[in-house]
């Protein structure tokens, strides 16, 4: 036997029960996005063959993260084709270019580059990540460029003159396998072992003609190709390569010239805490 509450009748005859339940419906749809249910302030982009979401992240302006959250992706690879995507605050669908590997010729010059400095290859002549780098790079430390530390360690060697050669990173001392992030959303351009000094290496392209290296890796945890965010482990520290002990080579590139990445990369907790003994 169904037993009606009082006043429950009254609701169905008044029809406010549809009312109640689509209320329930909206709410339990917008908490299960995680963020604002107006799916009136974006669009939904329809995902091309051989568009990453790195691709539709520089096209829209919105980092990786925040298209995983709404779009519970359960990581950058998630794509299929044909999936419409949904960019909050987008006015427009914009055109996304597909990624686009490197030639055999380029993959040469982009493994030789580690031993000479020689140019990343740049994307393709008028491409929107072509124009953006033509930008201001970067102002200040950390004002421009969002950039985090690939590992936590002590820093054996830093980026200048060692000995008769130029070191033209950063290594950061740790122990094997230690998990080694991204350090900005980027797509893979480079995952292999080399035969350079670098040994096992992970070379990431990102916006405003900015690559970063990962070398002497013990493992390798993703595919040229890929797209990932920030924060995203794509390896393990290691000895490969030319190298006397575990660390991390990590290297910051503009446009093919190696920069110091210290004054980028965000304070240390020793460097906060230095500072804070000195007011």
């Amino acid at each position: 036997m169904v037993r009606i509450y009082p006043g429950f009748s009254e609701i169905i005859r008044s029809g406010a029960l549809g009312a109640l339940l689509a209320a329930l419906f909206f709410l339990l749809s917008a908490s299960a996005y995680g963020t604002s249910p107006d799916k009136r302030d974006g669009v939904y982009h329809p995902v091309a063959k051989g568009v990453t979401l790195y691709r539709i992240s520089q096209a829209y302006k919105v980092p990786i993260a925040k298209l995983m959250e709404v779009n519970q992706l359960s990581s950058p690879s998630a794509l299929r084709v044909g999936q419409k995507l949904f960019i909050p605050g987008a006015k427009a669908v914009l055109p996304v270019e597909p990624y686009a590997s490197l030639s055999p010729s380029e993959k040469k010059k982009l493994e030789q580059s580690l031993n000479t400095g020689a140019p990343i290859p740049p994307p393709a002549e008028g491409s929107r990540e072509r124009r953006d780098s033509e930008k201001p790079p970067w102002r200040g430390r950390g004002k421009e460029l969002d950039i985090i530390w690939p590992i936590q360690g002590k820093i054996n060697s830093p980026f200048g003159p060692r000995g008769k050669r130029h070191h033209d990173g950063i290594d950061i001392d740790s122990p094997s396998y230690q998990e080694v992030k991204a350090a900005m959303d980027g797509e893979v351009i480079l995952a292999r072992r080399t035969r350079t000094g670098y040994g096992k290496v992970v070379i990431l392209r990102h916006d405003q003609g900015f690559s970063t290296i990962y070398g002497h890796l013990n493992v390798i945890m993703v595919k040229e190709g890929e797209a990932v965010r920030q924060g995203q482990s794509i390896g393990g520290v290691g000895s490969t390569g030319r190298s006397t002990g575990p660390h991390l080579h990590f290297e910051l590139r503009h446009k093919g010239r190696p920069l110091d990445p210290l004054p980028l990369l965000p304070p240390t907790i020793e460097e906060l805490l230095e500072k804070a003994s000195k007011k």
